[in-house]
């Protein structure tokens, strides 16, 4: 009698179907919004307590001497600014900043969502007025208000509005009325943000700009490596995936490089792109450009394998180098560069006979609030930069005014949460995977993080209400609305199925 066929078990919780990974990513959308939300209302008796005593000593230290001693001066006339984009750390360290000198300040978010309460941001006591302006109407209600509050500046630092938005709305408010904006004119905005034409606008004014060449043929290979004999170049087929490998030319003989080449298909039908490689990084530059003269920068490498970066007298003169690099190319913009701008830059060997020399080359460009974010971050603001904006003859400021700050050394990760991942992975293993259980420890303190006060950049000793609002009123709003938008959209598209 023949022994009955023994069926392979499937394994109980498989996440190889389509439908569990589905579930999974669902629940995970799902997860994190709640685990903030109960984090929220469980620290809502401590931080309550913080925001008490901190509001106390706030009134006991008389947290406003710098902004009365800065309106004694006879000679200081207060400005206007409205900030849009107040619900973000580097716009309300802005609006911080020009109310300890004395300015009057007016807020302003991009509102994407009809939530009923405004953002922590929108909170602050450094705030006269504060409006929520609607991303279908953004232009027309930014008039309205620099024309109801009689705004002398316009600083956008809205992540919710485009660069071409912000040029935009430039264009209209400066010529209905006497504000000044720091943003780029859409002309100029649409060169910057274009690859193949912000390059020509490097060329036309002989700025260093990263070599890149479509080739057809060998030859134009070689002709290319003859004229730069100093530099290193990477290939890749114009139509090639990310995951085929590049070809490095040129190589450390001749005859090895001829080789090289000569096994490359290529043709007019099969371009290649000659991109110049670079051998010592990519570093951002992020700048306040006002009237075509550099007011603000800050320099921070890429690469997080060099965490000590900034810390030598090497880094400070690469720093130097690449501040007036960045002169140069402000003054050849012309007095139409005002606005904020953060530049990749690539930094090269050049071999010679008895020497190397190192060259940077610029790379490409985000203009908008993304610059000054990075810009903003554990530094200075510099509002006497933007006050320029105002000058009718512009002028190049003193070195020793402008704001250079070279991007800190990033901090340690929590040795608490290492504990703890170091006990669990003892423990967990025989059921989870090991990287499974990274990932989540990992998550769970970038969760974490944001509800410590010390390390909120929203929290401020002289106005700690901002940082208190956003974690226990506008974050848990806007994750309810989010979740309710989500489950109401998957009931209609299930509806819509079952019909």
């Amino acid at each position: 009698m023949a022994a009955p066929a023994v069926r392979p078990q499937r394994p109980i919780f498989s996440m190889k179907t389509p439908q569990a990974a589905t579930s999974a990513k669902a629940l995970s959308q799902v997860f994190w919004p709640l685990l903030r939300i109960v984090i929220s209302f469980s620290l809502l008796f401590i931080d309550n307590t913080i925001l008490v005593v901190v509001a106390a000593l706030s009134r006991l230290r008389a947290a406003a001497n710098r902004r009365q001693a800065a309106t004694r001066d006879v000679h200081f006339y207060p400005k206007t600014v409205l900030i849009t984009g107040v619900g973000t750390p580097h716009g309300l360290a802005l609006a911080r900043a020009w109310d300890a000198q004395g300015h009057r300040v007016v807020g302003a978010d991009v509102a994407d969502l009809n939530l009923p309460v405004r953002s922590g941001g929108g909170m602050s006591n450094t705030l006269v007025a504060f409006y929520r302006v609607p991303k279908d109407h953004y232009i027309s209600r930014l008039l309205d208000i620099i024309q109801r509050e009689k705004i002398d500046i316009w600083i956008p630092c809205s992540p919710k509005a485009t660069a071409i938005e912000d040029a935009t709305a430039r264009q209209v408010v400066e010529s209905r009325s006497t504000c000044k904006c720091i943003a780029f004119d859409p002309e100029l905005t649409s060169r910057l943000i274009r690859p193949e034409s912000f390059r020509q606008f490097l060329a036309d004014r002989d700025l260093p700009v990263l070599d890149r060449h479509q080739v057809q043929s060998r030859d134009s290979i070689h002709k290319i490596l003859n004229r730069s004999p100093a530099k290193s170049y990477y290939m890749r087929r114009v139509s090639s995936s990310a995951n085929e490998a590049a070809v490095i030319l040129p190589k450390r003989t001749l005859s090895r490089t001829y080789s090289e080449v000569s096994e490359i298909t290529i043709s007019k039908d099969v371009p290649w792109i000659m991109q110049q490689q670079t051998r010592l990084g990519e570093f951002y530059a992020d700048l306040l450009l006002v009237h075509g003269h550099v007011h603000a920068i800050k320099v921070r490498m890429v690469e997080t394998r060099a965490p000590h970066w900034g810390a030598s007298r090497m880094d400070e003169a690469l720093a130097t180098a690449i501040h007036r690099l960045m002169q140069r190319f402000a003054l050849k913009g012309g007095i139409r560069m005002t606005g904020h701008l953060s530049v990749r830059l690539l930094v090269d060997e050049e071999f010679e006979h008895t020497s190397v020399r190192h060259t940077i080359h610029i790379a490409d460009c985000v203009p908008g609030a993304s610059a000054i974010e990075n810009l903003l971050r554990d530094a200075r603001c510099p509002v006497d930069g933007y006050v320029e904006v105002l000058s009718v003859d512009p002028t190049e400021p003193a070195a020793w005014k402008v704001a250079a700050t070279l991007s800190p050394t990033p901090r340690p990760s929590s040795t608490f949460m290492e504990l703890v991942e170091n006990i669990l992975a003892g423990f967990l293993p025989r059921f989870f995977p090991l990287d499974l259980i990274k990932s989540t420890l990992a998550a769970l303190e970038a969760e974490l993080i944001p509800f410590l006060f010390w390390k909120d950049p929203r929290f401020s000793s002289h106005d700690p209400l901002p940082w208190w609002w956003h974690i226990h009123v506008y974050q848990p709003m806007r994750e309810i609305w989010l979740l309710v938008k989500q489950i109401r959209e998957a009931g209609m598209s299930a509806g819509s199925r079952a019909r």
